[in-house]
């Protein structure tokens, strides 16, 4: 038995994070209904390099659901919403704050209908005063949490991280948000609304930042690939031309570090002795480590490493470390089914239970309103009635 079997989830959200929330709970087993606007769809459609005529943006972010088309923007595409909600555990959104209560979508109108209902609004600024309304996205939430000022060389302008990890970071959050409001109904009966932001997202994604610098430290600086409280922890190039990352955390492994790069005189150096120091004296510290790391091949080093105990890897390209791993991890790849487009290969979850383990997801993302048909007349609606609101748009 999959661990959420039996749980639906409506997601109306677009984009990443709201999406991506209601596909975390899929490959837990929930069953999931995607649905989007009928002309055009998920902006994320048409977004990213396509596999074959198909974006792996959008199929990447929403595996392994059925897919529906309503305009929920008409009165008659939210009464379907509101039909569907009868049946529904948890609803995803991330419209703007208050476009749901224009719509007839709110939590306490949909309450009435469903009491049940777990409601999960995700928007770029939650509730902070003077923004609340605005739009936002990863790159946005980026920018005005300073996670984006923390990111890129020293020196250098503000980079965004290479990944959407802000919109990943608040659909984890908003699912972690959502599984805790799915046990506290099993104890109360009743669902909840509750909101997440991309910006305090962001925020949770710098603990060890925001806390010093709430209590009085100065602001951190950009350093590149090198961490503000950590010396030497970054990345460094080799003979090869290729690179690699090392980090040393406490005595034994800068013990261990000077050994494998054969300064062994470093360790009592007075001016790299404690991390401080070396952290204060990071550029003297990497004047010395750089050339040495350039005069062999970035697996010597590594051998070197691995044989001090330090937590060390290579630099690899995305498609390198799929081709690598995939290999060395039973399960990582695993086939999918796609209406248009057949076969494809998908990661599988990176949660892995022991014992009754829920299956890998095995369905694609779904076509533009695959399952439209299906669903409405499951709520009752025959074929003219389906037909009738295909004709004028809301379906």
């Amino acid at each position: 038995m999959n661990h959420l079997e039996g749980v639906r989830v409506l997601d109306l959200g677009s984009a990443v994070a709201g999406p991506f929330s209601a596909t975390l709970l899929g490959d837990l087993g929930a069953e999931v209904l995607k649905v989007e606007k009928p002309k055009g769809g998920d902006m994320m459609r048409f977004t990213d390099r396509y596999v074959q005529s198909e974006s792996g943006y959008y199929m990447g972010v929403n595996r392994g659901k059925e897919g529906l088309t309503i305009d929920v923007r008409e009165p008659d595409g939210q009464d379907l919403i509101r039909r569907l909600i009868a049946d529904v555990d948890i609803l995803i959104e991330n419209f703007r704050p208050h476009r749901m209560a224009e719509w007839g979508l709110d939590y306490e109108t949909l309450k009435a209908i469903n009491p049940r209902l777990i409601y999960c609004s995700v928007s770029a600024f939650g509730d902070a005063k003077g923004y609340a309304t605005q739009g936002g996205n990863d790159i946005v939430a980026q920018a005005a949490s300073g996670l984006m000022d923390l990111t890129g060389e020293e020196g250098g302008a503000p980079a965004k991280a290479g990944a959407p990890v802000v919109d990943v970071a608040g659909a984890l959050y908003a699912t972690i948000g959502i599984l805790a409001a799915l046990h506290r109904r099993g104890a109360t009966g009743c669902g909840e609304h509750l909101r997440v932001s991309l910006l305090e997202a962001s925020y949770g994604l710098m603990p060890n930042y925001i806390l010093s610098v709430l209590n009085g430290t100065p602001d951190f600086k950009r350093q590149g690939s090198a961490h503000p409280q950590l010396a030497p922890y970054q990345t460094y190039r080799t003979a090869d031309g290729s690179y690699l990352v090392v980090g040393v955390f406490h005595k034994n492994s800068w013990h261990g570090f000077c050994r494998a790069i054969g300064k062994p005189e470093l360790v009592d150096d007075p001016r790299f002795v404690s991390n401080w120091e070396r952290v204060k004296r990071r550029a003297e510290l990497n004047a010395i480590i750089e050339p040495i790391l350039l005069e062999s091949a970035r697996a010597d080093w590594l051998e070197r490493f691995t044989r001090e105990g330090l937590l060390a890897a290579p630099v690899l390209s995305l498609a390198d470390s799929l081709s690598q791993f995939s290999g060395l991890i039973d399960g990582l790849v695993v086939p999918a089914h796609h209406s248009s487009l057949g076969e494809l290969k998908m990661l599988r979850s990176p949660i892995r239970f022991d014992g009754d383990a829920p299956a890998s997801q095995r369905r694609a993302s779904p076509m533009l309103g695959e399952h439209t048909d299906r669903r409405l007349s499951a709520l009752g609606l025959d074929s003219g009635e389906v037909a009738e609101l295909r004709s004028r748009g809301i379906i």
